[in-house]
C-alpha cells in the first residue's frame, strides 16, 4: 500500500493512516502470539521450580565417561586444525589477531579520511530548546514508531518530501533513523503543520488524525521542563564536535527561554494558553526543526 500508485501516477494511499487501519488485525494477532509466548516462559519457570522441589540433592555423584579410542590417522576426524583447537591460549591469541586485522581494516579508513560525511552548509546545530525536545522525544519512545529517514524511493519522496541526506545527521547524537513505521516518517515534519497542530496531536492524537492508534501524552502539557542540564548538554555536544560558538553553553538558558516564549506566543495566538516552561514547548521546538535545514519542497 505504501508503494501503490494510481494509473495517473499519484499515490493511491497518500494518507498514512489508511495503511495503519489495515494492519490493526495483524497487531491483534501479534499480541495474542506474544501473550502465548510470555505464558510459555512463565510455565517454563514453574516447571523448573517444580522439578527442583521434587528432586534431591546429591553432594557427590560418580561420573562416568566412555573409553578414549585413538584415531588411526593421528588427527581427530582427519582435521589438521585440531592441534590449535586443543590449545586454548594459542587459539585465543590467533583468533584475537584475526579479529583485530578485520577491525583495523574497517576503522583505519574512518581515521585517514578527513570527512566521511559531506557537510551541508545550511545544516546547523540544534538549539538548547531543541536539544531538550529531542531528549523528550527519546524519553517517550517516539522513535520506536516513527523513523527519521526518508528513503530515496519514488513512493517515499512523493509521500514525505526530499529524501534524507547523510549530511543532515552530522549533529545527531545518537541518530534516530529507525526502521519501524507504525506511524509515518517524521524527517520532514518540521513546519509542515502549525505548532497548535502538534499541541493537539500530543494531547489527543485523534483530534487531528482520526483513526490514529498513537496514545496521548497529556503529561507533556502538565510537566515543567527541567533545564538544569541544558548547559551540560551543549558542552557534551561540543565535545562530540558540534560547532557551537565558544562559550555558548553560558547562554544556553537565555537562548532556550527566548525560543520557548516565541513558541508559547504562537500557541496563544491560536487560542492555546500554555506556559513556556512546559515540556510540550520543547518537543514542539524539536518537531518543528526536523528536516527544515535543506527543505526545498512544501510536502
Amino acid at each position: 500500500m505504501w508503494k501503490q500508485f494510481t494509473p495517473e501516477g499519484i499515490l493511491q494511499y497518500s494518507n498514512f493512516l489508511e495503511t495503519v487501519t489495515q494492519i490493526i488485525p495483524m497487531y491483534v494477532i501479534r499480541s495474542i502470539g506474544g501473550t502465548m509466548y510470555f505464558s510459555g516462559i512463565l510455565i517454563l519457570f514453574y516447571n523448573i521450580y517444580k522439578t527442583m522441589k521434587q528432586g534431591t540433592f546429591t553432594a557427590q555423584e560418580e561420573a562416568q565417561v566412555p573409553a578414549a579410542i585413538p584415531s588411526p590417522t593421528g588427527h581427530d576426524n582427519g582435521y589438521v586444525h585440531r592441534w590449535i583447537e586443543r590449545k586454548p591460549m594459542p587459539f585465543l591469541v590467533v583468533t584475537l589477531v584475526v579479529i583485530l586485522i578485520g577491525g583495523l581494516m574497517e576503522l583505519i579508513p574512518t581515521f585517514v579520511i578527513e570527512s566521511n560525511v559531506p557537510t551541508i552548509a545550511s545544516v546547523q546545530p540544534y538549539t538548547p530548546l531543541e536539544l531538550e525536545g529531542r531528549d523528550l522525544y527519546i524519553r517517550e519512545g517516539c522513535y520506536t514508531c516513527h523513523s527519521q529517514m526518508i528513503r530515496p524511493f519514488r513512493s517515499e519522496v512523493e509521500r514525505y518530501g526530499e529524501y534524507s541526506k547523510a549530511g543532515e545527521f552530522v549533529y545527531d547524537h545518537p541518530f534516530l533513523w529507525g526502521s519501524k513505521r507504525t506511524g509515518p516518517d517524521l524527517h520532514r515534519i518540521g513546519k509542515k503543520y502549525p505548532s497548535a497542530w502538534h499541541y493537539h496531536h500530543m494531547s489527543d492524537p485523534r483530534l487531528v488524525s482520526p483513526g490514529s492508534i498513537m496514545p496521548p501524552y497529556p503529561w507533556l502539557i502538565e510537566n515543567e521542563l527541567d533545564t538544569r542540564l541544558s548547559a551540560g548538554k551543549v558542552r557534551a555536544m561540543m565535545a562530540l564536535g558540534v560547532p557551537y560558538a565558544a562559550g555558548f553553553e553560558a547562554e544556553a538558558e537565555s537562548h532556550l527561554q527566548m525560543q520557548a516564549e516565541a513558541i508559547a506566543g504562537e500557541l496563544k495566538e491560536a487560542g492555546i494558553d500554555v506556559l513556556p516552561n512546559k515540556e510540550i514547548i520543547a518537543l514542539i521546538a524539536y518537531l518543528q526543526r526536523l528536516g527544515t535545514d535543506i527543505r526545498t519542497t512544501g510536502k
